[in-house]
């Protein structure tokens, strides 16, 4: 029986590892299934490079520490950053290098495929496409899936208490509702009949397939209902998948201008900027807090609007109902938006307020004509209107989880169930919830 090889712990493993400690095992046998060849490729060089330095499980832990702050950006105390980037220098910035190379690579072919497709010259079948549709996949970021074990594809409702049910974080406590509707869940919120409400003390509860999933209690309804949709989302987010979109995801911005229209890239959507909150130095906010007003909704039981009635400034001299021509070559915008359905771009495309009120009429029109989504958002001179590519909740879990599609991943935060948080690792993270319960 061969004798293990050990070796004395150095003194500055940074107090892990004294006296003595075995090398007498093999890096790769920590290799995991899931794990994709780029993020096992850079925690095995890690391993390699400090196995003499720190005992086993010391050095496990900080080769995924190492990948965590690498890949998904994430904290940990001074001491244990500090010493992971010391360890870590040479093997990062080797990483980071071949990372740059293959981005420009992949930059200079998407250049190359867009110039072919503007001069008309993209007509022949991919040999990927061909493989997708020998496949029978029909959605057009369809990639190769993902699969474990014996490759077969991944079940990714398999097993999970609610079923298809998926979260799409998005427009305040109405979340919840709309995700069940569009999963074809059956969802209800009322008050409690067990424990009743009283004078002082309200109950309400949610209901999910007819099962109580959550029940709050506040001294009005809307704050027991406030109650029971944070335990609700709790409870949901444990068992369901989870979509938010992200708020600083880049937006192409399209803005009229005296010299023609400019085009350019922002990461503030129109859907991320919220309206100027009342302060101090607004006088009707001072009045009512001399009145006792203390931020809430009016109401006895507090239940009333917190944000004063909007107004829109009327900027020309046409009548009430009037209707003013457009000012820009529509047939140009016509075509600008066509390209956009055309391309695999999933950025959204948004119209400054340098567009007058008739001209984003027109936009809205066209947008519906080609299956886009379009909102408004902001008053009077504020006014934006964005254009969106429609994609189901489906598809984003797929393009995101399964096929890692670059375009899906910049848009989309995704958060899986507990129960697949061994497949999915780098999605267990929670979501910025901030605002949901308005």
């Amino acid at each position: 029986m061969a004798s293990k090889k050990t070796i004395k712990a150095k003194e500055n493993d940074a107090g892990y590892g004294s006296g003595e400690f075995s090398l007498a095992w093999n890096v790769d046998d920590y290799r995991t299934e899931y794990e994709s060849e780029e993020h096992w490729d850079l925690r095995r060089s890690f391993m390699v490079a400090h196995k003499e330095r720190f005992d086993e499980d010391r050095l496990v832990c900080l080769a995924q520490t190492f990948v965590n702050m690498e890949f998904l950006g994430c904290k940990y105390p001074s001491e244990t950053m500090h010493l992971v980037a010391e360890m870590s220098k040479e093997i990062a910035e080797e990483f980071r290098r071949k990372r740059d190379q293959r981005l420009k690579r992949t930059f200079v072919s998407a250049s190359d495929a867009a110039e072919q497709r503007a001069k008309g010259r993209s007509g022949t079948t991919k040999p990927n496409q061909l493989q997708d549709e020998q496949r029978g996949g029909t959605n057009p970021y369809s990639r190769e899936r993902q699969c474990f074990g014996d490759g077969k594809p991944i079940d990714l409702f398999e097993g999970l208490r609610f079923g298809k049910l998926i979260l799409y974080l998005d427009g305040g406590r109405s979340c919840l509702r709309n995700s069940c509707a569009i999963s074809h869940v059956k969802y209800e919120e009322r008050p409690c009949k067990e424990p009743e409400s009283t004078e002082n003390t309200k109950y309400s509860e949610i209901l999910v397939n007819n099962e109580v999933i959550a029940v709050g209690q506040g001294e009005n309804l809307k704050e027991a209902k406030i109650a029971a949709f944070k335990q609700a989302l709790f409870l949901l987010q444990t068992h369901c998948y989870s979509i938010k979109l992200n708020a600083s995801r880049q937006t192409i911005k399209v803005e009229k201008t005296i010299n023609g229209v400019n085009i350019n890239v922002t990461k503030e959507s129109a859907d991320s900027l919220g309206g100027p909150k009342l302060d101090e130095t607004n006088k009707g906010y001072r009045m009512m807090r001399l009145m006792g007003w203390t931020g809430s909704g009016l109401g006895r039981q507090k239940q009333g609007r917190e944000e004063p009635v909007g107004y829109l400034l009327k900027t020309n001299r046409s009548g009430l109902g009037g209707c003013n021509k457009p000012n820009v070559n529509l047939a140009k915008f016509r075509k600008m938006i066509e390209n956009y359905v055309k391309s695999d771009d999933m950025r959204d495309m948004q119209f400054e307020p340098t567009f007058s009120k008739e001209e984003r009429a027109s936009f809205h029109k066209i947008a519906s004509k080609y299956g886009l989504r379009s909102s408004s958002y902001g008053n009077g001179e504020s006014r934006r209107l964005l254009i969106t590519k429609k994609a189901n909740h489906n598809t984003i879990l797929q393009e995101v989880l399964s096929r890692r599609n670059p375009k899906f991943c910049e848009r989309y935060f995704v958060q899986v169930p507990m129960q697949k948080a061994h497949l999915f690792p780098g999605h267990v993270a929670s979501l910025d919830l901030e605002g949901l319960d308005d």
